[in-house]
């Protein structure tokens, strides 16, 4: 899953924001981002499932040697 934010604006002008695909800790520093883009600030917050997954980190580099 790709890395997202989902940012609802409701009728009475509060503002709701989730992470997608965004592991651990990482989503907690959107939060300050965010609240200054949208010149907002948290009045409440909850841990998404996300949060508690582990980041996967996949290293792409591959050596290949030849046997003598």
């Amino acid at each position: 899953m790709k890395k997202q934010i989902q940012i609802k604006i409701c009728p009475d002008g509060k503002i709701e924001a989730k992470t997608l695909g965004i592991t651990g800790a990482k989503c907690l520093d959107y939060i300050a981002v965010l609240e200054h883009l949208l010149e907002a600030r948290t009045e409440k917050s909850e841990y998404t499932d996300d949060y508690y997954r582990p980041e996967v980190v996949i290293d792409s580099e591959i050596s290949l040697t030849r046997g003598e």
